[in-house]
């Protein structure tokens, strides 16, 4: 069989001899090899070779594929519609001389090296600093992909709009960078910044950059025309300004001060208002605002406890969802990366990059809650901004607005209106309902067992007022595919699993590019096994929001029990070099991660991270008993069943037999020859596993 040949971005593969396989894919797609165009071809047969063409590799196993294009149909006769599929794409490729599609029992692989596809080509085009044609042809082309096949199948739709999103911000990125760079002659600076708006027409860097290149020509009026259409856009759309940055640089053109070099970066000090210590009395001193460098390293965004008063209970949650929230906004961008300080280990990250601290203070009760942020860099001590707001259901987004945008404003961050309202949801329609769910999410990330139903009747209090909010219906995913694990004694079953996967796919349908759902459609996919098709939304969870160490660490743990050990390691590797400190959960997810990979010694080092969640002590012993210290495994294995029988929640009697079943059935793992070695680990340890097998629940 063939095998594929992936593309980085960096460059083209070498090419053998023999036809090309051209794809466009923006807009109305077409295939041709040649100049003749395959086909006849079904809508099926085409969104097939779409798919390979845009995936990062170019090859697919079967099942997945029948995941992906007949999510609604019986397996057997979808496994034979894409036999018929694959039947019809050799004969239209052989009449035409393209013999670059290769299958086999198991994998389907359309050779990197054969074709050319245009959506890579604008990737390559923008890491060498070039706006590729397509992208100066319409606006926001890469809304256009695929777009007469977006609606064959509710499965291939989730994964086309997800995978545009994850498109766009790769081409924003690297035309950011080439904009960005060493100077260039205005054409083509030019053509990089219309680039960059056609893929976000509120990119305000990329309307500054067209600003002046048509005040350096002396097409002031030209410059102004830009400006006005942006400012028409923001306020129609967003209800807000341009930048400061922008109405000073045309503020200066306006002057006739053109030759100011308006794109130098701005060192004069702003005014800066911050809390004073003592008196609590906001007072204004003066910051130097630091210059922004074309290439600027990573910056640090430390979040620190959000202090709220001992008697506000009633405000906790909502201060606290508050925090956990804006952290998943600032984790969103690539400027930077998110330090959460409640769970770091050491006082300051090792690392060069500078660090910028977020505190809060909570003051008052109910609706009257105040909460007083402050921004201050760790190395000076410096503030560089703060505010007072009042933080109540009816101005939350508001309030996490003007905290997001104020951090980036006094960090001098590049940032659109466009990109911020991906980042910072608008108001849902139900405030009420958002309340509950935020109470819903706090209980849920407690991981607390006497409160698992609490929250999940919350959840459903918010679908039955708020039926359009994905996040509730991914929140009841993750909370129906986590009951077997937080109840000792509950095993997996078949109908919660459907329960959750239906959640999920709900979640999906809604909001196709919150990584939160896509991540837990994977889960979903996996509890019920079908691990290639969580092999999808897991990657397009990762591809969605890869700064966020919950969603890496998550994503991670999912494609270690679906035997993606090499992916799964690199992915956790990384999330540890982040500035982060791992919480016990997500040290938990380590100690499966390792285990599945072989490496015994890590997973018990992550065990004492996790300390005593759910299954880590078990996975432990086996561990233990793997590296030959038999007589440590065999006590961990009965510390472990000491635990679970205080904890056990089960129908069944709490018997060691019955400890070890609930423990060999909670994990969906997929490959039978990775839950051996498990079981085998608690065999050796001295747990009765006798009649346990793969997959028995």
């Amino acid at each position: 069989m063939a095998s594929g040949n992936p593309r980085s971005g960096h460059g083209r593969p070498s090419r053998p001899l023999g036809a090309t396989l051209s794809i466009q894919a923006i807009g109305k797609h077409a295939f041709r090899v040649g100049g003749q165009v395959p086909g006849p071809l079904g809508r099926k047969s085409r969104a097939l070779i779409g798919y390979l063409a845009i995936s990062e590799s170019g090859e697919e196993t079967r099942d997945k594929l029948v995941g992906l294009l007949w999510s609604e149909t019986e397996p057997a006769r979808a496994r034979a519609s894409l036999r018929q599929s694959l039947y019809e794409l050799r004969d239209a490729f052989a009449a035409v001389g393209f013999d670059g599609l290769a299958t086999d029992t198991l994998r389907v692989v359309l050779d990197r090296s054969r074709i050319d596809v245009d959506v890579w080509a604008a990737l390559d085009a923008a890491t060498k600093g070039t706006p590729h044609p397509a992208l100066l042809q319409s606006e926001q082309p890469i809304e256009r992909l695929f777009e007469d096949l977006e609606m064959i199948d509710p499965a291939f739709r989730v994964w086309l709009l997800a995978k545009r999103q994850s498109l766009a911000d790769r081409l924003v990125q690297r035309l950011e960078t080439a904009l960005r760079g060493p100077e260039k002659p205005l054409a083509d600076r030019e053509a990089l910044a219309r680039a960059l708006l056609n893929l976000d027409p509120t990119h305000e860097e990329a309307v500054r950059a067209l600003i002046r290149a048509r005040a350096e020509v002396g097409d002031v009026g030209g410059a102004l025309r830009i400006y006005k259409t942006l400012w028409d856009l923001l306020d129609e759309e967003y209800d807000v300004e341009p930048a400061k940055e922008t109405q000073e640089l045309i503020a200066a053109i306006k002057l006739g001060q053109t030759g100011a070099n308006p794109a130098a970066p701005s060192t004069t000090p702003m005014v800066i208002e911050h809390q004073s210590a003592e008196t609590g009395i906001p007072r204004h001193v003066a910051a130097p605002v630091p210059a922004v460098e074309p290439r600027r390293p990573k910056l640090i965004v430390s979040v620190s406890a959000f202090d709220v008063p001992p008697t506000s209970d009633s405000g906790r949650y909502l201060v606290q969802g508050f925090r956990r929230e804006l952290i998943a906004c600032l984790i969103r961008f690539r400027e930077w990366v998110v330090r959460d300080m409640t769970l770091a280990q050491a006082a300051q990250p090792q690392t060069d990059a500078g660090e910028y601290i977020v505190e809060a203070n909570a003051v008052g009760e109910g609706e009257a809650l105040r909460l007083i942020i402050t921004l201050r860099d760790a190395a000076t001590n410096i503030y560089l901004w703060s505010e007072q707001l009042n933080v109540s259901l009816s101005n939350w987004f508001q309030a996490q607005q003007i905290v997001v945008r104020h951090i980036t404003t006094a960090l001098n961050v590049h940032l659109s209106a466009g990109r911020l309202t991906t980042i910072v949801d608008r108001p849902p329609d139900n405030l009420q309902a958002y309340d509950l769910w935020l109470l819903g999410q706090a209980t849920i990330l407690s991981f607390d067992p006497k409160n698992w139903e609490t929250a999940r009747s919350l959840f459903q209090q918010v679908i039955e007022q708020m039926p359009t909010f994905a996040p509730a219906y991914s929140s009841l995913a993750q909370l129906y595919n986590s009951d077997h694990i937080v109840w000792p004694g509950v095993l997996r079953d078949a109908a919660r699993s459907a329960q959750a996967l239906m959640y999920a796919r709900e979640a999906t349908r809604l909001d196709p590019i919150d990584s939160r759902s896509q991540l837990c459609l994977g889960w979903s996919h996996a509890m019920v096994k079908q691990s290639e098709q969580a092999k999808i939304y897991i990657s397009l969870a990762h591809e969605l929001n890869p700064n966020d160490p919950w969603t890496l660490v998550s994503a991670a743990g999912c494609l270690a029990v679906c035997g993606e050990h090499e992916r799964a390691n690199q992915i956790a590797k990384h999330v540890l070099q982040l500035p982060l400190a791992p919480s016990p959960l997500q040290w938990a997810y380590h100690v499966s991660i390792r285990f599945m990979a072989g490496d015994y010694k890590g997973a018990v080092e992550a065990a004492n991270g996790a300390g005593d969640v759910s299954y880590v002590p078990g996975y432990k012993a086996s561990a233990l008993f793997h590296l030959g210290e038999h007589e440590a495994a065999a006590a961990e294995l009965r510390r472990f069943i000491e635990i679970t029988r205080k904890r056990w929640v089960g129908a069944d009697p709490p018997t060691d037999a019955n400890i070890m079943r609930w423990l060999l059935t909670m994990v969906p793992i997929q490959r039978p020859e990775d839950w051996q070695r498990v079981r085998d680990g608690l065999a050796g340890a001295g747990a009765p596993v006798e009649g346990l097998a793969h997959h028995q629940w």
